[in-house]
């Protein structure tokens, strides 16, 4: 009997202990903060990293300048560009371009529905500014051959592809991801040796009126580009 009371006094001193503990825990716990799920990058390195290679591609809208006919015939669609480039020294940076661009007269109402593609290949050289910036500005030229194509003209064109030269300038203000990757917006002028004539595809009889077919067809192709781009680094140089 007195061995039970005392089995029955010790379990009591035992739950009262470990009661107690528990609640000094709880006393001097401190609670935790939320965790925090807000998307920041992360810091700009103190030093400037060098890195050997990087990609540079975007998208966007295009605006027809000249010649006259162009503007007055089709509409600029879209633009997409892309180049992998190989940088030379710090800052300094050559590679290859490619571009592809669409202008067309799609709608229902439009009395035709042609398409005119231009694709341009070729060399590439820029500058950028300091990689450990919280805003990294691009600045490049671009030249070389293009390819015009025609879809859907009126009149078949005598030949599949048309061949000029193009040149164009780009602009690309850019925000901090991480250490590599920026993503910004961009601008771009293009320069086409292409001349254009409605009267090669058949548009020239929907069109009449609205431009001079002697001096509006003399230009060469000119339009502006803006949109969105991207400017990946890598290959970091070991120093």
């Amino acid at each position: 009997m007195f061995k039970m009371k005392k089995q029955i006094l010790v379990l009591v001193i035992g739950t009262l202990v470990s009661l107690h503990c528990f609640s000094q825990e709880d006393t001097n716990k401190t609670e935790a903060p939320y965790p925090d799920h807000t998307l920041i990058s992360p810091p700009p390195p103190p030093e400037e990293i060098f890195y050997k290679w990087s990609l540079q591609g975007g998208g966007g809208i295009i605006y027809p300048v000249t010649n006259k006919a162009l503007g007055v015939s089709l509409s600029g669609q879209y633009y997409l560009h892309f180049s992998g480039n190989y940088i030379l020294i710090p800052h300094l940076f050559t590679g290859l371009e490619f571009e592809g661009t669409e202008f067309g007269s799609t709608s229902s109402i439009a009395a035709y529905n042609t398409l005119m593609f231009v694709y341009n290949a070729g060399i590439k050289v820029g500058y950028y500014t300091f990689m450990q910036k919280d805003l990294l500005f691009v600045y490049s030229l671009s030249f070389g051959p293009s390819m015009i194509k025609y879809v859907g003209a009126p009149t078949p064109t005598p030949s599949a592809y048309q061949t000029s030269i193009f040149m164009t300038p780009n602009v690309l203000a850019s925000f901090r991801v991480n250490d590599e990757l920026r993503i910004g917006i961009e601008l771009s002028y293009m320069f086409n040796s292409y001349r254009f004539d409605p009267a090669y595809t058949g548009i020239a009889q929907f069109v009449n009126g609205q431009y001079d077919p002697v001096k509006d067809i003399t230009g060469i192709t000119t339009y502006f580009e803006w949109g969105f781009g991207v400017y990946w680094a890598f290959a970091e140089a070991k120093k």
